[in-house]
């Protein structure tokens, strides 16, 4: 394949000002250098050769894709770049659609699980890889593509082939497609109960509403299993029960503010226990530290630790750039990058035991020294 050395020059202009400078720009405060003469000349020298060496033939077009595409997702997890041509299809997939019973993130290699929706096969873990969606692998896809193939019509039968991420072994299981899940209210006996939020995307109905209006006592919110990426739905969930107000800091090298709550507080001066454990990740971890910072006390296990903020780059040439811009802080003041939040209470259901026992185990675990007066305060 011929090409003129003007257009070569332009393609690859296009290439060094989309991919690195517009990565990098996104998440600095001052402007990006310009790159050096000699990078200039190895990625000229690499682009003549992929597309003159290769053994099958590539356009142009296609070689500055995929070198979009990779310098997205090298910067970190769920980071991507959507050409053009998937700008549309990845803005019309909703938070509601159906989808596999999984939340999953993706970096370099396969995508992993975060979480299982519940009632799903025990056997699927936290951390095991997702290798196929029926017959496409995700270590060719990026993160928006994974959310794509995940979702279907409800009810959808989908072969997935999975790796334990202890053994490397591979087991395969069908999943069906169905719609997240419904915030559920169980009664405990007494006035009390449990909110359970596996998904943040909904809303409460008018009868949840009134089982929260309702009850009396200290509640618990299950949070074990939450982990939608939508952080925005967590700042809205935590207006619904704890009222407006101030709400977590977010920090990065361009972003640097503290969120504001707002909504009627279904809650709001009531004591609450959170419940968390390690599949409690991004937009859950989120909603826990928002009522933690309101009085709420953590029981379970330490959550995930990872809540990053993702802002969407519109193009030039209609293509978008998902990047992380910022994290959440921790009650530390430090990023939630790998800094799990730690429960007061640490609490580890037994092996059978049921969501109910768990609860009324949450709920009769002695509260620490440090928190007994500003519970009592709450509760008053």
């Amino acid at each position: 394949m011929a090409l003129r050395a003007d257009t070569l020059r332009g393609l690859l202009l296009l290439l060094l000002a989309a991919a690195l400078p517009l990565a990098a720009a996104a998440q600095a405060k001052e402007p990006v250098e310009p790159l050096a003469p000699e990078s200039i000349s190895l990625f000229e020298k690499v682009f003549k050769m992929v597309l003159k060496d290769y053994v099958d033939p590539k356009s142009p077009e296609t070689v500055i894709r995929g070198a979009l595409q990779g310098a997205a997702s090298s910067v970190g997890p769920e980071c991507v770049y959507i050409p053009p041509s998937g700008v549309a299809a990845y803005k019309a997939m909703r938070p509601d659609d159906p989808v596999l019973p999984l939340y999953v993130t993706k970096e370099q290699d396969f995508a992993r699980v975060l979480a299982v929706f519940p009632g799903q096969d025990p056997s699927i873990r936290p951390l095991d890889a997702l290798r196929f969606i029926g017959d496409r692998s995700t270590y060719d896809m990026n993160y928006a593509q994974i959310q794509e193939a995940m979702r279907g019509k409800a009810g959808d039968k989908v072969p997935c082939v999975f790796m334990k991420a202890d053994s490397w072994q591979s087991y395969s299981l069908t999943l069906v497609r169905q719609a997240p899940p419904q915030p559920r209210w169980v009664a405990l006996p007494g006035a009390g109960g449990a909110l359970v939020l596996a998904a943040l995307d909904g809303s409460p109905s008018d009868a949840l509403v009134k089982s929260l209006k309702g009850s009396r006592g200290t509640v618990v919110v299950d949070l074990r299993g939450c982990a939608p990426s939508d952080t925005q739905d967590a700042l809205r969930w935590a207006g619904l029960l704890v009222g407006a107000g101030p709400g977590p800091t977010l920090k990065g090298p361009k972003v640097s503010r503290q969120e504001r709550l707002h909504g009627p507080g279904y809650l709001a001066g009531r004591p609450l226990r959170v419940l968390v454990n390690g599949t409690t990740a991004r937009a859950g971890e989120v909603l826990a530290l928002c009522l933690m910072e309101r009085g709420a006390v953590l029981a379970g296990e330490p959550t995930f630790g990872w809540a990053p903020l993702f802002e969407e780059f519109p193009l030039d040439n209609g293509g978008l750039l998902r990047l992380t811009t910022a994290y959440f802080l921790d009650p530390e003041g430090q990023p939630m990058k790998n800094r799990p939040l730690q429960p007061a209470l640490h609490l580890t259901p037994a092996a059978g035991q049921t969501d109910i026992q768990t609860y009324e185990e949450v709920l009769k675990a002695p509260l620490p020294a440090t928190q007994v007066k500003a519970h009592g305060a709450a509760a008053s």
